[in-house]
């Protein structure tokens, strides 16, 4: 895949967890720039509605630069019932309600811990194109909570796609092994949507 160019120069805005369309992407150094153009997906500090001084520690979030309409990427990300064709973990997903902007979504996923699998349902809230939300809902593990955002990509084409999230799966699985484990499967997550927007988009 070609470099992704010219290198992103994004700046930032501290903002509160509200539900709202100005979260400002985040900012990146020139080393960091490179390796998103390069198509890297990098571990972040903390979310695009948080400072560094406001994080929450309970999240993993990652960022990637993903080549390919806002209107695919958005697809693809909501794309509930087909998420285990292309989501590493991901071992069933289906919708059980949808009205308006909220859907209940349950999926089957492999997590880590002595269970391996865990079965759950989450409810997310969408502002379209731009950001979803999702909360634990029911299921077989403790909490999940987290967030997706699409920003504007540094040339047309190109979307910065944001991704974070906590999962506690309890007692028998330690925070800090199931956050160390998600520092390799969100990245592995978001190569798989970046694989399937590719193969969406040349199939039009």
């Amino acid at each position: 895949m070609r470099p992704f160019l010219p290198f992103l120069l994004l700046s930032s805005l501290a903002l509160s967890r509200a539900f709202a369309g100005a979260d400002a992407p985040p900012a990146f150094g020139e080393a960091k720039s490179k390796r998103l153009a390069a198509g890297e997906c990098l571990v972040l500090d903390h979310r695009p509605d948080e400072t560094a001084s406001t994080r929450d520690a309970r999240f993993v979030t990652v960022a990637r630069l993903i080549r390919g309409s806002r209107e695919t990427i958005w697809e693809t990300i909501h794309d509930k019932e087909k998420a285990a064709d292309f989501l590493d973990g991901v071992l069933e997903s289906k919708v059980l309600e949808s009205q308006g902007n909220e859907i209940l979504v349950e999926q089957r996923t492999r997590v880590g811990g002595p269970k391996g699998s865990y079965r759950y349902r989450l409810r997310h809230v969408l502002q379209p194109m731009t950001r979803a939300d999702f909360t634990y809902a029911g299921g077989e593990l403790k909490d999940v909570e987290g967030a997706w955002w699409i920003f504007d990509g540094p040339m047309p084409g190109t979307c910065l796609v944001v991704y974070a999230l906590h999962i506690d799966a309890g007692l028998f699985a330690p925070q800090v092994i199931v956050k160390a484990g998600m520092k390799t499967s969100m990245p592995k997550a978001v190569e798989g949507i970046a694989k399937e927007v590719a193969r969406r988009e040349v199939a039009r």
